[in-house]
């Protein structure tokens, strides 16, 4: 079996990998400068092409290496056989990293831009690679970003649901919940409850419509119900708990719960506690 001996690496594949990877970086570098340059694009659009210029980048790098070096490579991967296996355990994490970037290119779930939910993690997607996705995160129960970033692995994709919030840039399916305590007795309330939240709510159902109405046809089934939802349930500690779900206006979200809370502890008393 032939020796892999560095010292033989021929010149002229030294030289064609260096003018190679030179050219590409050039032109991811003029690449960039002209999204950026240009005003009529939105940020979230020029995020999208530059993570995409990136990424095709790096295909085309790892593509012409592997052509360059293809009689070298198949000489070093015979002197390598006995540790094939060890390469593969060890490198596990990265291929599934691989994998998981791969099924999104593929299904298409997402993209720079988009609101999406992976792993209990929501935010807004601002850049992603063959590695990893990095998502600018929302508040906690919230459409409203947290000032913080999270770099999600792209393995986890594999493994985890993939939500694509986008569709609720506008409308959002927003649930909340308010607490009183025992004596408060909110079962007997209940159609007082339900006439609270209708009253704050008709006026958004012709918006809200239209958008279900969308939102099924993207999806090919039927539209779902708009009556807000509203459960009566108690907690752990015997406190008595109304949970409300409406699909409502993005910014009109905190408003309607605000609202509906304070007419709700008007209605029912005593004071509640945040849900």
């Amino acid at each position: 079996m032939p020796e892999f001996d560095p010292g033989q690496l021929p010149v002229g594949s030294l030289v064609a990998t260096v003018a190679v990877l030179a050219l590409l970086v050039a032109a991811r570098w003029v690449a960039g400068r002209l999204i950026r340059s240009n005003p009529r694009l939105p940020a979230s659009q020029q995020r999208r092409w530059i993570a995409t210029a990136r990424n095709v980048g790096f295909a085309l790098a790892v593509l012409a290496l592997v052509l360059i070096w293809a009689p070298q490579l198949q000489t070093f991967a015979l002197s390598l056989t006995a540790v094939a296996v060890a390469i593969v355990i060890a490198t596990k994490e990265l291929l599934l990293c691989f994998s998981g970037a791969f099924l999104r290119s593929s299904s298409r779930s997402f993209s720079v831009g988009d609101w999406v939910e992976i792993g209990g993690i929501r935010g807004e997607v601002i850049d992603h690679s063959v590695f990893a996705t990095t998502v600018f995160e929302f508040e906690p129960g919230a459409f409203q970003f947290a000032n913080r970033k999270a770099v999600i692995p792209n393995s986890v994709l594999l493994s985890t649901p993939v939500r694509n919030l986008s569709a609720q840039r506008d409308h959002v399916h927003h649930s909340f919940d308010v607490t009183f305590e025992a004596s408060a007795n909110v079962f007997r309330h209940r159609s007082t409850i339900e006439d609270i939240v209708e009253k704050h709510t008709a006026g958004h159902r012709p918006a809200a419509e239209e958008v279900s109405h969308a939102l099924a046809r993207r999806a090919g089934v039927d539209p779902l119900t708009l009556s807000p939802a509203v459960r009566l349930q108690t907690t752990e500690l015997g406190q008595q708990r109304i949970r409300i779900g409406l699909l409502c206006p993005l910014d009109k979200a905190a408003e309607l719960q605000n609202a509906i809370t304070v007419d709700l502890a008007a209605a029912v008393g005593p004071a509640p506690r945040p849900g």
